[in-house]
């Protein structure tokens, strides 16, 4: 009778841990929602990036959740949360705590800033949920050892790389030769990081910088001082980190010293739509560095959607906050889980090839050890009638690169 009862009893433990793994298992592949922090400066100067890169998680996640949501949890939905960095490093770093800790996120997609970005990363590490960095130039940022940060832009070597190969360029595509060039850039960490990768690669590749010139962006109203100390080193070429108002003061005070040197931003100010449309003709003959551009190979479909959807062009922000909602979508369907670590793993394991998941002019997007998306790669763009129009590198140029002396 004794081992009658305790078999009885063995069977009915069987059969409750059997129902109760059911409904674990059911929990984990099969949420109603599953929730997404989208963190950006949606106020302040910076409120253009922000809502553009915003806007374009919206739309990702609605067509996503349009098509059928994540199949492999039972058709779960995404459900964005926005939050407001105020394009304050502090305030980032406490949303993105607040997100994690009380929304409930499951990973983090932002911030643009890499001042910004780098707080709040090191807090959903600590928290141990995964941040998807969209745009944020910094090399600090995947360079930390950390395991649940993944960057989908290049990183500021990138940038200077390519930067001053185009500028090796210039002499075969236009006649203009570039010897000696002079930097200007805001100094938070976006332009302070770049500014040194710059510095590092014109040296390597024997270009001499004859002015490292850096400026307060915030609340700047006039730049001609540090335009005039640039100027007076007699530069063939200036390569800025700008952001939108001081990106316009710089045209500025170029037009105004009736000195034309060729000036290439980095995806700053001046890839903004705002920045044509306020500066006007003035904006004509801009380069600068760009990430993305409607006029590539398989650009025109998404444009169309989101200026549908936004009323607007899509800019590389915005491409890059898109593609990190991919990007998420793709390790969510892989890893069947919400589990933060199971989700980790599988965007560490990323590998998207060319194809309807991958919106960016790349062939490929895979995360190396340190998390940073290996085949990253850029345009030159230059302002030609109102418009971006990609330059260089020659194989993806739709116009010839103009050049006035």
């Amino acid at each position: 009778m004794k081992n009658s009862k305790m078999i009885w009893v063995f069977f009915v433990a069987l059969v409750l841990i059997g129902v109760m793994g059911c409904e674990r298992e059911k929990d984990r592949v099969s949420p109603a929602k599953i929730k997404v922090a989208a963190l950006f400066p949606l106020s302040g100067d910076l409120r253009d990036k922000g809502v553009d890169s915003a806007n374009a998680v919206r739309l990702a996640s609605e067509e996503i959740n349009a098509a059928g949501g994540i199949t492999s949890l039972g058709g779960a939905k995404l459900e964005v949360v926005f939050a407001d960095t105020q394009g304050k490093p502090e305030i980032g770093a406490r949303e993105t705590e607040r997100l994690i800790k009380e929304e409930g996120v499951v990973a983090v997609i932002g911030t643009y800033q890499s001042s910004v970005t780098k707080p709040a990363s090191q807090v959903a590490e600590r928290l141990e949920t995964p941040f998807i960095v969209s745009i944020s130039i910094a090399d600090i940022i995947t360079e930390r050892g950390f395991g649940y940060t993944f960057r989908i832009q290049p990183k500021a070597k990138f940038y200077a790389r390519d930067q001053v190969q185009f500028l090796q360029d210039l002499e075969k595509l236009t006649g203009y030769a570039v010897s000696r060039v002079a930097l200007l850039h805001e100094n938070t960490d976006f332009g302070t990081s770049t500014a040194l990768a710059q510095k590092s690669a014109l040296r390597e590749h024997g270009l001499e910088v004859v002015a490292d010139i850096a400026y307060r962006a915030e609340g700047a109203t006039d730049l001609d001082k540090e335009v005039t100390r640039v100027l007076a080193a007699k530069p063939d070429a200036i390569l800025t980190v700008t952001y939108l108002l001081d990106s316009i003061l710089i045209r500025r005070a170029l037009k105004k010293s009736g000195k034309a040197v060729p000036m290439v931003d980095t995806a700053g100010g001046t890839v903004s739509p705002e920045y044509i449309q306020i500066l006007g003709p003035l904006a004509e003959g801009t380069l600068t560095l760009a990430e993305y551009s409607k006029f590539a190979p398989g650009s025109k479909a998404l444009n169309e959607r989101y200026r549908a959807r936004f009323k607007v062009d899509i800019t590389g922000d915005s491409a890059h906050a898109y593609q990190a909602v991919l990007v998420l979508k793709d390790a969510l369907e892989r890893s069947g889980s919400l589990d933060k670590d199971g989700l980790r793993e599988a965007l560490s394991a990323t590998d998207i090839r060319q194809g309807p998941q991958l919106v960016l002019p790349a062939e490929r997007l895979r995360f190396d050890k340190n998390g940073q998306n290996e085949f990253a790669r850029l345009y030159v763009v230059q302002i030609q009638d109102g418009e971006l129009m990609p330059v260089w590198p020659a194989p993806y140029a739709t116009a010839k690169v103009e050049i006035k002396e």
